[in-house]
């Protein structure tokens, strides 16, 4: 793309479409090299380099050098990790780059291929950019607003001889004025084999791209028009499972979407949970904050917190609410840090926390604090039982000066302690350390922790793993990639306990 083009099309974003926040973190390299990568089989030398002098801005740029390789000569990088889902969305990928030869970025968008041909494709800028000794911006935006893709890579490729400075790299979804989608419901449990339609509700005469994936089956797209009033159906038929499956829906239009999860259950399941969420009696609203790790964060739309809000008002309809502050990794004294402003990871993720009224907390804890490594040689947990004694009771305290809501402490999950110990062996030989999850004498350890401060400071304490560990089939509650993360029936499992909790009116 040259620099007019580029310049028309930075006036077009700035005049019209939002975007959103960059979706990379360390875009200028302070910390390393954390965003792109080469393969063995692409030509082209990266390194990075920490001198001010070298950089844009701050201290940290990547130096990408070309090479010659099948019959050409270029340098190839992508970066880490991939944007799944990525169908319905427009992408603008930037980056400023100084030096010699020619840059282009593009995309790797992995789609179901013509028989004979690879599962991937290759987009790139239709020009590239010649680069000088001058920094400059180079900015590539990947339409995929009508197209299907299971996932999408961005790639960035130095054509001809040279080196190219890179820094201040970002990532960015657009989003049209005026466009938005809205599903009815997040997260929808349904017994098999049912037909339930899924409304939108979007701009009236708008045309909304429905991307379905249903269990390990490829996406299937469809396309669908409002009516006058901005309504749009998605039938039932098109996403209906004859036996237990989880499919998601995307709803996109003009960069904007909307997601649908759902499980199909057997009838067994489904009327367990319902008649458990029946027996909680609600008679008003409840709003329930929940404070967790990964296992509350993860998964989000279908994960416990969803499915205790679906069945809370399937039974009650529109009684309940719940906010979901989760954090991936935490751990009691982060939490601490966190609760009390103080620098922490994803310290966000509680702005506002007190500005809304809950009528019961929920903290799931326990499964980063009891983690442990080769260092200690496995007797040490990341977070000893004296420090979460004191830090419980810190947090514990912060929440009661701004909350009245009573407190529940849920137990540490009885993890599948032979798929933890096999990622174990097969990470030794990392250095410093590795990490071993699961160990149940570091998790009763913490539970036992929790049932003392309970009984001292007057909360109810749920206990999930002793069902957990004495489950008939209990590594299907867990990734069994990694033993540790609920799997959609760990998820159940969980929601079911605490509905039962409610319905015995614990926290209440």
């Amino acid at each position: 793309m040259n620099r007019r083009i580029m310049l028309l099309l930075g006036a077009w974003l700035a005049g019209s479409a939002v975007l959103a926040a960059n979706l990379l973190r360390n875009p200028g390299f302070e910390r390393g090299n954390t965003l792109f990568e080469t393969q063995r089989h692409w030509p082209g030398t990266v390194e990075h380099i920490q001198d001010a002098a070298q950089a844009r801005t701050g201290k940290g740029v990547i130096r990408l050098v070309s090479e010659p390789g099948r019959g050409t000569v270029l340098g190839r990088l992508r970066l880490r990790g991939r944007q799944a889902e990525p169908s319905g969305k427009t992408y603008v990928f930037s980056l400023w780059a100084q030096g010699s030869g020619t840059l282009y970025l593009g995309g790797i968008r992995q789609i179901t291929p013509p028989e004979g041909k690879p599962p991937y494709e290759y987009v790139w800028q239709e020009e590239g950019v010649t680069l000088t000794d001058t920094w400059q911006k180079v900015s590539y935006t990947l339409d995929l607003s009508r197209q299907m893709a299971k996932y999408l890579v961005m790639v960035v490729e130095l054509r001809g001889e040279g080196e190219a400075y890179l820094d201040d790299v970002s990532l960015e979804t657009i989003v049209q004025p005026g466009a938005f989608v809205s599903a009815q419901t997040r997260h929808l449990v349904l017994p098999v084999g049912k037909v339930e339609d899924v409304v939108l509700t979007t701009q009236p005469q708008a045309t909304v791209l429905v991307s379905i994936t249903k269990g390990k089956d490829e996406p299937v797209c469809h396309e669908l028009t409002s009516n006058a009033e901005g309504k749009a159906v998605v039938p039932g038929a098109w996403f209906v499972s004859a036996e237990p499956a989880d499919c998601r829906i995307a709803a996109c239009l003009g960069g904007a979407i909307a997601h649908v999860d759902v499980a199909f259950v057997t009838p067994e399941s489904f009327d367990r949970s319902l008649n458990l969420a029946k027996s909680v009696a609600l008679t008003k609203p409840l709003r329930i904050l929940y404070l967790g790790d990964s296992l509350t964060d993860f998964d989000r739309g279908m994960n416990y917190c969803d499915k205790v809000d679906f069945w809370l008002n399937q039974a009650f309809p529109g009684l309940a609410s719940f906010r979901n502050a989760g954090v991936g990794g935490d751990y009691i004294t982060r939490m601490e840090d966190r609760m009390y402003g103080r620098p922490a990871h994803r310290k966000e993720m509680y702005d506002g926390l007190w500005n809304e009224k809950y009528d019961l907390v929920f903290i799931f804890l326990g499964h980063n604090d009891t983690r442990t490594t080769t260092e200690s040689e496995l007797k040490a947990p990341l977070v000893p039982p004296e420090a979460q004694d004191a830090s419980f009771r810190k947090v514990v305290a912060q929440i009661r000066q701004h909350s009245q809501a009573p407190i529940v402490f849920i137990s540490g999950a009885s993890m599948v302690e032979e798929i933890c110990r096999r990622n174990y062996e097969k990470a030794i030989s990392t250095p410093p350390s590795s990490v071993l999850f699961g160990l149940p004498e570091h998790v009763e350890d913490f539970n036992d922790v929790l049932q003392k401060l309970s009984k001292e400071l007057g909360i109810a304490y749920l206990d999930v793993y002793t069902p957990m560990k004495n489950h008939p089939d209990k590594p299907s509650l867990f990734y069994p990639t990694d033993g540790v993360h609920l799997s959609t029936a760990g998820h159940a499992f969980v929601a079911d306990a605490i509905l039962a909790a409610l319905a015995s009116g614990i926290g209440r």
